[in-house]
């Protein structure tokens, strides 16, 4: 019978494999070593481009930053001159409201029974001191006011009445206040056909 020692050639094939899975593991090595120094190198790339980039930014800011105080004036100037804009476009609407009060008062005022001596508008509202004969036409004048298309309704009020003696006739002086609606504001009317 023949006999082979085969441990040698087992040897052979272990050192072999040995050697491969070494070379395996070195060459993983070195790929790996490599792919992470290329996203290292990358990334510093990467940033060196962000802060050229924040270097140029930051002087674009230092450069426009001398017109931001003028910016500010301009824009707090724009803001005045709105808000006098809107005034005088209020002012407009409204130029002739005054007028139209005492065309109101007038009418509304019961002839020959009472005397106004003052007239106080604020805003919306309107407060009237005068003399009247009576508590009666104090009484017919508020209600003229309150039918009137000018006038907050259930804003007429009767701050105060007292007698007093004027000339040696016992008279009323009183105060009223009341809210009116501005021309502006009342609902327009649609214009007749033809006119």
């Amino acid at each position: 019978m023949i006999r082979i020692n085969l441990l040698p050639l087992r040897a052979k094939k272990r050192k072999v494999t040995v050697r491969h899975f070494f070379l395996a593991y070195l060459a993983t090595v070195v790929a790996s070593t490599i792919i992470i120094g290329g996203i290292a190198l990358y990334q510093e790339i990467q940033i060196r481009n962000l802060n050229s980039r924040i270097t140029q930014v930051k002087a674009e800011v230092e450069q426009y930053a001398k017109y931001e105080p003028l910016l500010q004036d301009v824009t707090k100037k724009k803001q005045i001159i709105d808000k006098k804009l809107e005034i005088i476009r209020d002012l407009q609407r409204d130029r002739d409201t005054i007028v139209r009060l005492m065309a109101l008062i007038s009418a509304e005022v019961p002839a020959e029974k009472i005397w106004l001596e003052k007239l106080v508008q604020s805003s919306n509202s309107m407060t009237l001191d005068g003399v009247a004969l009576s508590n009666e036409a104090v009484a017919e004048f508020m209600r003229n006011l309150e039918s009137s298309p000018y006038v907050v309704k259930g804003t007429v009020n009767l701050t105060h009445s007292r007698q007093t003696d004027i000339s040696n006739k016992k008279l009323r002086v009183f105060q009223i206040t009341y809210q009116f609606v501005r021309f502006s504001q009342l609902p327009q009317s649609p214009k007749k056909e033809g006119s």
